[in-house]
């Protein structure tokens, strides 16, 4: 299977401190007032909405010809395996290994170590994963001093959901089994967040043990975008957009109910999980049915915390901002309590 390195698109994100840097002292105390009356959130995080807003991220999801090549194009891409992308500044080991068919990413391998995350990334079941989402587990690697592993599951448009779980399982066996799952932590962003609690609202009926800890952010609860609460998000989500989602959620899908809870885990039994934590910005299209999912976990009773990104964006925690620093710290405490 041919190689190629990660896009240089991939590194196009400009961090959020460069921006305000480029701004005159007095524009950035107005810009500053701005960010903190207005959105409630640091100036780095409007930076880097504007950011967001100005390279058109979302126009490949809302634009019907613009997404339609994009489909093309991560259609070829998908199927070929990525390196570890050249230049990124890693605090910890990366090698990578074949778990159970599955080309995987492992980071921080240590001769003794009895902790584990397994971490699914996002981008919406077609993007493979982004610098952010390198920069992100290393990041956690290092501040946990856990053995992170970061798998490259099938992606849209040739392959469905289907395959992926049929991966994961496979991957969830081999890491609990080696650690134990009391030891082990499952984390995703966006699609990866579904298909981590997708996968923990299945284990009861493997006959496997709920991990440690479910860390979900940004999770895409509902694949069908029904709620009448969606439009009124995507207006003002700078990143995502409706119409795209759904196309990719019919691939996804590939035949199947979309209110099946591997799909959609807003419909899913969510009783016997444990030690949950989301994160959701409140200026994401996901934002509604992400509450809604979180608000029937606790209503079990289970250990659940919800940290919602006040004025801010979806994926909030990967990116360079006051807000992400805060997130990880949350997040290291949790993969780390014993």
């Amino acid at each position: 299977m041919p190689r190629i390195r990660l896009s240089a698109a991939n590194k196009a994100l400009v961090t959020a401190g460069s921006v305000a840097a480029a701004v005159p002292l007095v524009a950035w105390a107005g810009f500053g007032a701005l960010s903190h009356i207005v959105y409630h959130r640091s100036n780095f995080s409007t930076a880097s909405e504007m950011y967001f807003r100005l390279t058109g991220n979302r126009k490949r999801l809302a634009d019907p010809i613009t997404f339609d090549n994009f489909l093309l194009k991560r259609a070829e891409e998908n199927e070929q395996i990525i390196d570890v992308p050249e230049h990124m500044p890693f605090k910890v080991s990366v090698e990578s290994l074949d778990i159970d068919g599955m080309y995987t990413f492992l980071l921080n391998r240590r001769d003794r170590n009895d902790r584990a995350v397994i971490y699914l990334h996002g981008g919406e079941y077609l993007l493979q994963p982004s610098v952010y989402h390198w920069r992100f587990v290393d990041t956690i690697a290092r501040r946990t001093r856990a053995e992170i592993f970061f798998p490259q599951y099938p992606l849209a448009p040739k392959h469905t959901h289907e395959e992926a779980y049929e991966r994961i399982i496979g991957l969830y066996r081999v890491v609990a089994e080696e650690y134990g799952a009391r030891n082990v932590t499952l984390m995703g962003d966006d699609v990866g967040a579904t298909l981590a609690i997708g996968l923990a609202q299945q284990l009861e009926e493997l006959g496997l043990e709920q991990p440690s800890h479910l860390i979900l952010i940004s999770p895409w609860a509902d694949i069908t975008l029904e709620n009448p609460r969606v439009d009124e998000y995507e207006a003002i989500d700078p990143l995502l957009a409706a119409y795209g989602m759904r196309k990719i959620g019919s691939l996804w899908a590939h035949g199947a109910d979309p209110h099946d809870p591997r799909l959609s885990p807003v419909n899913g039994n969510v009783r016997g999980l444990r030690n949950v934590m989301m994160f959701i910005g409140t200026r994401e299209l996901l934002y509604p049915d992400a509450k809604l999912m979180f608000d029937r976990i606790y209503a079990t009773g289970a250990h659940a915390q919800l940290v919602e990104g006040r004025g801010l964006n979806h994926n909030f925690p990967l990116y360079p901002t006051p807000e992400a620093s805060r997130a990880i710290e949350r997040i290291v405490e949790a993969v780390t309590e014993d």
